[in-house]
């Protein structure tokens, strides 16, 4: 429901804080419309050794609120009424979309794939069709259309 334009407007205010989105969502939660836009503070394709240098404050995602209040206020959004919510996208974050691997390097995935087996590795690489999983020190290479299922999984 958001155009490119206001998509561009709202990465570039991000940027303006040191955070990128993740993902913007449009959700419907008990007859409330959300606009969920999710922050990090680690870049698309990053991969950063300690945990808690992409962790998202609360101050951060208080900071982008109040920068994109006034901007979505006169931008076309399509909707008469919304609630704005910024939020990390969580530690253990299912991925879907292509992007969500490109700010998941390095880090642990457990994946399921659609012939039912189940993998688990570092996410070593990604590009538009494949990522590479590290596997006790093995590599393989896994389409993206062969993924049923992938999440984040975090170890403490």
């Amino acid at each position: 429901m958001l155009s490119t334009q206001t998509t561009q407007k709202i990465e570039q205010l991000a940027a303006s804080l040191s955070l990128y989105v993740y993902d913007i969502d449009f959700l419907k939660e008990d007859e409330r419309h959300i606009l969920r836009i999710s922050i990090t503070k680690k870049a698309p394709m990053q991969n950063l050794s300690s945990k808690d240098s992409n962790a998202v404050s609360l101050q951060d995602c208080q900071a982008l609120s109040e920068l994109l209040s006034p901007l979505l206020d006169v931008e076309n959004i399509n909707m008469d009424s919304y609630h704005l919510q910024v939020s990390s996208p969580g530690l253990e974050r299912i991925l879907k979309k292509p992007q969500h691997y490109a700010f998941s390097l390095g880090e642990i995935l457990n994946i399921k794939l659609t012939d039912k087996s189940t993998l688990q590795g570092i996410l070593h690489n990604v590009n538009d069709t494949h990522i590479t999983l590290l596997i006790e020190q093995d590599e393989m290479a896994i389409p993206l259309e062969s993924i049923k299922k992938a999440k984040v999984i975090f170890e403490f």
